[in-house]
């Protein structure tokens, strides 16, 4: 494993209301992402139902996985928050 690598692993996740992840990385940083302006998007259309929106579950400390086709990679939210 490189240095620095798991860097931006992500240690958990929180699916709240109102379509936000809280987001704790294994670097001991933490955001809360707001999904909320991409469910108009025709890939995270389907999670504006809030109970598919709430099976979200970690895998691989790397993405939340709500089905096959259905994923958000860390590096997204991390990409987004720079903005």
């Amino acid at each position: 494993m490189e240095k620095g690598e798991d860097m931006n692993k992500i240690r958990s996740i929180q699916l709240l209301d109102d379509h936000k992840i809280a987001v704790e990385l294994e670097n001991g940083s933490s955001f809360v992402y707001n999904l909320k302006p991409r469910l108009q998007s025709i890939r995270f259309a389907a999670l504006e139902d809030i109970e598919f929106f709430k099976q979200g579950r970690l895998v691989d400390n790397e993405y939340v996985w709500w089905s096959d086709s259905l994923m958000l990679y860390t590096y997204e939210m991390l990409d987004a928050m720079k903005k």
